[in-house]
């Protein structure tokens, strides 16, 4: 049995109603609750009566009065909560749990303090208007669902995990017919796309199980309900399900959330059940493979059935972005995800838009990095950390900070790599997008695509290098030395979308010796050589080497010495929010 969950929440905004936290920013309820309300007020019972969190309504669907279409709103809160979010069943989870019994805690007339829980079943099929499933009292002598549970989720007595929302219940009183209407997790997860990003897949994180819906997306076997048959016999197999589940995927869901055995076991049980699927669905035969390579966590090739396809150890990644909040200079938002996808994309949320003032931002970075680390699939052999900064944010020596509890500089440990927060956040990437894809597709290596300019070059003129910058032959890869590293010249380099771009944080000195050479030119001189044979897809990696290297070395002018490494990966960006957030 679970420990008895803390994320019920109750919401005062236009209605009195509830709600269910999804991470410690977010909470999900009704529309019809906040009404056309900005804002609400937002309290957990586990914080204590008096504790009142504000928020902003960031969604709100296309509900209507009468209407359960849309009825959906998501609430920001202004501060994050000490709350364990709600876990969230996979996507065909009322159909998964159907039979189960189910219960919601709301706040009806007379238990507005204290919270009351109702007791019900959900009929997954039919669907109702606005793809809503029926619920029916389990005793309606109870509490059954009435005014006051609407936004409260619907989750499995026991496991807790969230099938769905209550959107309508019973009004006609205690003794009335004990139904009422929840919107699945399905349902939620179209109407607001970035509930996604929160639904994991039993011992698999978000990323992971969102890969394996776009794989399964088009295999239909008429046989699925059979495939269980392959992975489970005698009394460890869960009970058979009352109605045939309506998809491949729903049949791998229910396996990976209703198998109660250590998540290794289950992990198991879910690659020998994709084995089986690939060999029914041969067009999806390599992505199963790859899928299960990257995600099955150390399982024998020979369980698999890759032992024909090569699993490539793949680089993850912790993305930390730091953005302005418009406030003030010194506050910022922090959110860090990780990037697991064979695409680079964003996956898991590891924390959403914490607001923290521009000093502690590296002790909670260094904080956070462990459970970051703790998310990435074991078969991930190098995790690197991108920053993605203010540009006058772009000198901070991040390569240097460390991870709690791990002296060893991030920068030594995996590529460390910064980038610029207005490109990451543009509605219109374009130009970046379309540079970094030709350095992707050059055929050369970095002694060709990198173009380098140092306190000797003489073009262009310093008053000419913006327009330099946006020449038909551009540069894809930049290297600043000397005083084309100061600051000024970094910002014009990133403004005009320049996806790699490498230089050094210090400055020669503006009076040298005419007999000696200058760091800027012994840096360009050095780096230039050290990548000159290196594809363009390599240079992160090396410049971790190179890191490595200066630390074992004395000379305060070794090239891998006080280096930031500009590096646009142009499919990991954020999904582009609605009009609301």
């Amino acid at each position: 049995m679970n420990p008895e969950p803390e994320w019920h929440a109750r919401i005062a905004a236009a209605a009195s109603g509830s709600g269910f936290l999804v991470d410690d920013r977010h909470v999900l309820t009704c529309a019809h609750v906040v009404g056309d309300r900005p804002d609400a007020t937002v309290s957990f019972l586990a914080l204590g009566r008096d504790h009142a969190v504000p928020g902003t309504v960031v969604f709100r669907g296309p509900w209507r009065p009468g209407d359960g279409e849309g009825d959906v709103a998501v609430i920001r809160l202004d501060e994050a909560v000490p709350v364990a979010p709600a876990r969230l069943a996979p996507l065909h989870g009322v159909d998964i749990f159907d039979g189960h019994d189910l219960a919601a805690f709301g706040f009806p007339s007379g238990y507005t303090a204290t919270g009351q829980i109702s007791y019900f079943h959900a009929d997954p099929q039919p669907r109702l208007a606005g793809r809503a499933c029926q619920t029916r009292a389990l005793d309606r002598r109870g509490f059954v669902l009435r005014e006051g549970y609407s936004g409260s989720a619907a989750y499995v007595t026991g496991s807790y995990e969230v099938i769905g929302m209550v959107i309508s219940a019973d009004r006609a009183g205690p003794n009335g017919s004990g139904s009422g209407v929840i919107l699945p997790v399905d349902e939620l997860n179209r109407q607001w796309p970035q509930l996604a990003e929160r639904i994991p897949l039993g011992p698999f994180g978000a990323g992971p199980y969102r890969e394996l819906r776009d794989i399964l997306q088009d295999v239909d076997l008429p046989d699925a309900h059979t495939l269980r048959l392959s992975v489970f016999s005698g009394p460890d197999a869960p009970p058979i399900h009352r109605r045939p589940l309506p998809s491949v995927l729903a049949v791998v869901e229910s396996v990976a959330v209703l198998t109660t055995h250590s998540k290794e076991r289950v992990s198991e049980l879910v690659v020998q059940l994709l084995r089986e699927v690939a060999k029914r669905a041969p067009h999806r035969r390599n992505d199963l493979h790859d899928w299960t390579g990257r995600h099955g966590w150390g399982i024998d090739p020979a369980v698999t059935g890759g032992s024909s396809v090569d699993t490539v150890a793949r680089q993850a990644w912790v993305v930390v972005r730091v953005a302005s909040t418009g406030k003030s200079r010194r506050l910022h938002t922090l959110t860090i995800w990780t990037a697991t996808g064979p695409e680079g994309e964003l996956d898991e949320l590891v924390l959403d838009s914490m607001e923290v003032s521009r000093a502690k931002v590296q002790s909670l970075v260094q904080e956070k990095l462990p459970l970051a680390y703790a998310r990435i699939p074991r078969s991930c052999e190098t995790i690197g950390v991108e920053f993605v900064l203010p540009r006058g944010l772009l000198g901070w020596d991040v390569e240097n900070w460390v991870a709690k509890g791990d002296p060893v500089p991030l920068g030594w440990k995996g590529p460390v790599v910064v980038r610029d927060v207005d490109w990451f956040d543009s509605a219109a990437p374009h130009e970046i997008q379309k540079r970094a894809r030709k350095l992707g597709e050059h055929p050369g290596t970095l002694d060709t695509t990198m173009r380098w300019l140092d306190c000797a070059s003489t073009e262009p003129e310093p008053d000419r290098f913006t327009p330099w910058l946006w020449l038909d032959d551009a540069p894809v890869a930049l290297g600043l030395a000397g005083r084309w590293a100061a600051e000024q010249h970094v910002h014009q380099a990133v403004a005009s979308g320049v996806p790699a771009l490498l230089w050094r944080r210090t400055a020669c000195d503006p009076h040298p010796e005419p007999t000696t050479t200058c760091p800027g030119s012994r840096f360009h001189r050095d780096m230039a050589e050290r990548l000159r044979s290196l594809p363009s897809d390599q240079l992160p990696g090396q410049i971790r080497k190179l890191r490595v290297e200066s630390g074992l070395n004395d000379d305060p002018e070794h090239c891998g010495r006080h280096v930031t490494l500009l590096w646009d990966e142009p499919r990991r960006r954020p999904v582009q929010l609605g009009v609301a957030e």
